[in-house]
């Protein structure tokens, strides 16, 4: 079974029994969620970067509809725009974005979507793990690369990026060795382990997802005082 980088991203976020987003990365993820869409259609070799601005080099459908309305919502654009413009509107321009990656992981199978209400009246959304295994084999991956037992493929790379930018390595790495695996995750995104080409749009929408959670967690704090 085939992950997404979305997929596997909401599946680290997630609570296994609550079936909601983690603390951890309740501001970062819908960013990361948006991330990961831009890294899918450049490993697809559907975009381009011109001097930092994203272009569609082959609109032709991937089949998969998010990835597809990402697509077509950059190649409509009347302007090209970089990797931060793209990260920050995803979110609010493609609907239900994060419900959507969930869905797609009930209908595989791998958690189970419940519907609650609160005060009785307001209805919301969860998905509690149902298989246990995908997660479980995404953490193992994450942390034999972060410990060096293995060499990074760009999925990996990518993937381990978008897990660092939205503050999620503590969910991937035993409490003891946080300190280093921080450090070590930072040199190997600063590294060549990984072609340049790969690294480069790495780069980049890491830089961008950062970017959009340090401007959204400013707001925030700046409407709650």
């Amino acid at each position: 079974m085939t992950l997404s980088l979305a997929e596997q991203l909401l599946l680290i976020a997630t609570h296994d029994v609550k079936g909601s987003i983690l603390m951890a990365g309740s501001t970062a993820v819908p960013y990361g969620l948006a991330g990961a869409l831009l890294l899918e259609l450049s490993m697809k070799q559907r975009l381009l970067w011109h001097e930092k601005r994203i272009v569609v080099a082959d609109r032709k459908p991937t089949g998969e509809p998010l990835l597809d309305e990402a697509m077509e919502m950059i190649a409509t654009a009347p302007k090209e725009k970089d990797a931060k413009y793209w990260v920050s509107r995803f979110p609010r321009k493609i609907k239900k974005l994060d419900r959507r990656v969930y869905e797609s992981l009930v209908e595989r199978g791998i958690l189970t979507h419940v519907e609650k209400h609160f005060l009785w009246v307001i209805p919301y959304q969860r998905y509690p793990e149902r298989d246990p295994q995908p997660e479980r084999l995404v953490r193992e991956k994450l942390y034999d690369v972060i410990r060096g037992q293995i060499m990074p493929n760009e999925r990996l790379l990518a993937l381990l990026s978008l897990v660092h930018a939205c503050g999620l390595l503590n969910e991937v790495v035993p409490k003891g060795e946080r300190r280093e695996a921080k450090k070590a995750v930072k040199a190997m995104l600063a590294g060549e382990k990984v072609g340049k080409a790969v690294k480069d749009v790495v780069d980049e929408i890491n830089a961008a997802v950062m970017a959009a959670v340090i401007a959204s967690t400013a707001a925030s704090t700046a409407a709650s005082t």
